[in-house]
């Protein structure tokens, strides 16, 4: 209701009570009179209220109009608010701990990035891929790549999805081709970082790929945790260099490569800015097969393997060393002929990579040890870390292996590559061995790979093995590969439309 009409009314109601309150009170003609002026003295000071009233109302119309007042904004609860925040990705560590040359070298098969570093520092600072768990501080990625192999062998090679010539059939069938197509080397990764918790950053990791006992079974690669530089978990051993793995399309690589994955407890620490030091325990497993007509082996492991490695970082490149110490066992004997026999078995690696010219990468590796046999890529699985000196005498001697290997890799063009890699390894052989157990053998491969667009990489490799038995026979395999892989994290350009 307008304020000054509500006025005016008031007014009049004011004037009208009174007068009618004073008409009940007087009752004689003087009384009436004095009320009828009164009454004209009340309709002056009316007119007197009425004009100061209409001045308002003029003084009002002339105003600028006042703005309703401001109805307050319905307050969203954050449950149910439509705009989501999008947390920032932090910007990981960058340390002396990882190089240059070790942060961009790139290979085919990835599994640099699955290696446990010093402090949890990331290869990708920028954490490509990662994102946060809906309401917790915690990262993952889902990473790994889908593989697929297109394989022919010009003469028999043995194991037809990777190329290992200690499986070289001698003597080999006479004209026997194999053709093969294989996804088995086809992985998933998943990787957990929880950073700057009280631990300092905590990594969870997680890999696995199709190389199980059947064709396509998946195979468990990488179960770890590490937090303060404890680790806990399968990963690479303490004993090999994860960055010195050449850019093969082979999926095994180098035969003379200390390459194996083990349950271990592990914990290292930094010497300086660009030092570590590891020291490792680790699962146990006596590689020992032999069988005569008066017994056969039976292989125990009464402790586990220790390790130990130093790793020295620098801009262009990584330089480590490391041992490996084990007791190797075996039942021998049959009846009450049968004992236990334990030798000492140790080894020991250096390996490293070097840039040389513009992105070009040099990369070797060298390793000795009596009873290793399980840690180098050719021979792991064939039973020769130990071997009894004699039937007449059983008692178990830790066979000597030596495994070197070289690789160049060179940049034609930003998007294509090459590789050239060769391979030596050689175990000394007791008398008590058979002919026919693993003597040596040579690897060698080379490579052309293009990487047309984002994450998708194709290439072509000929590869070319030999082997030779303890009396001398030897077989040898050509093969040559075709791959093509696409990385499930795209960090490439998106293709023109």
């Amino acid at each position: 209701m307008d304020p000054i009409k509500l006025v005016r009314s008031f007014g009049l109601l004011v004037l009208l009570a009174s007068a009618f309150g004073h008409a009940q009170t007087s009752a004689n003609g003087t009384q009436v009179e004095e009320l009828r002026k009164q009454l004209n003295e009340l309709r002056k000071q009316m007119s007197v209220i009425e004009s100061k009233l209409d001045a308002m109302e003029t003084s009002s119309a002339n105003a600028p109009a006042t703005p309703p007042p401001a109805t307050p904004a319905a307050t969203v609860p954050p449950e149910e608010s439509t705009v989501q925040t999008v947390q920032a990705m932090p910007t990981g560590p960058v340390s002396g701990q990882i190089g240059e040359q070790t942060r961009d070298y790139r290979t085919f098969s990835e599994d640099p990035l699955a290696a446990a570093r010093l402090n949890n520092i990331p290869v990708d600072p920028k954490y490509h891929g990662f994102f946060f768990l809906p309401g917790t501080r915690t990262m993952m990625k889902i990473g790994g790549y889908a593989k697929s192999d297109f394989i022919y062998d010009l003469k028999p090679a043995g194991n037809t999805d990777e190329f290992i010539p200690a499986t070289i059939p001698i003597p080999a069938p006479a004209g026997v081709n194999n053709a093969t197509i294989s996804i088995r080397p086809t992985r998933l990764t998943l990787d957990f970082v929880i950073p700057a918790s009280k631990f300092g950053d905590v990594r969870f990791y997680f890999e696995g790929d199709l190389f199980g006992t059947n064709a396509t079974t998946p195979r468990l690669r990488h179960a770890y945790g590490q937090a303060n530089n404890f680790l806990l978990g399968q990963t690479f051993t303490n004993f090999m260099d994860p960055d010195a793995f050449p850019d093969t399309l082979d999926f095994e690589g180098p035969n003379s490569m200390v390459n194996i994955r083990n349950p271990q407890f592990r914990y290292g620490f930094g010497l300086g800015k660009d030092g570590s030091f590891y020291v490792s325990v680790e699962k146990p497993s006596s590689d020992v097969s032999f069988t005569t007509p008066n017994f056969s082996s039976e292989p125990s492991a009464p402790s586990p393997d220790g390790a130990l490695r130093f790793r020295q970082e620098f801009p262009a490149g990584h330089f480590q060393v490391s041992s490996i110490f084990r007791s190797v066992g075996a039942a021998v004997g049959t009846g009450t002929n049968t004992k236990t026999d334990f030798v000492f078995a140790w080894g020991i690696n250096a390996a490293g990579a070097v840039k040389t010219f513009g992105k070009d990468n040099l990369i070797a590796e060298g390793t000795y040890g009596h009873g290793i046999a399980r840690y180098l890529q050719d021979t792991s699985g064939l039973g020769i870390d130990a071997a009894v000196i004699s039937v007449d005498d059983p008692h178990l001697r830790a066979t000597p292996e030596v495994g070197v290997f070289g690789a160049y890799q060179h940049y034609w063009t930003k998007s294509v590559r090459s590789s050239v890699v060769y391979g030596f390894a050689q175990v000394e052989n007791t008398d008590f061995q058979p002919g026919s157990t693993y003597h040596k053998s040579d690897y060698s491969a080379a490579n052309l790979i293009w990487n047309p667009i984002g994450s998708f990489n194709v290439g072509a490799e000929f590869l070319y093995g030999w082997q030779v038995l303890k009396d001398g026979q030897s077989g040898n395999a050509p093969r040559i590969q075709f791959s093509a892989k696409y990385n499930f994290v795209n960090l490439g350009p998106s293709p023109k439309k």
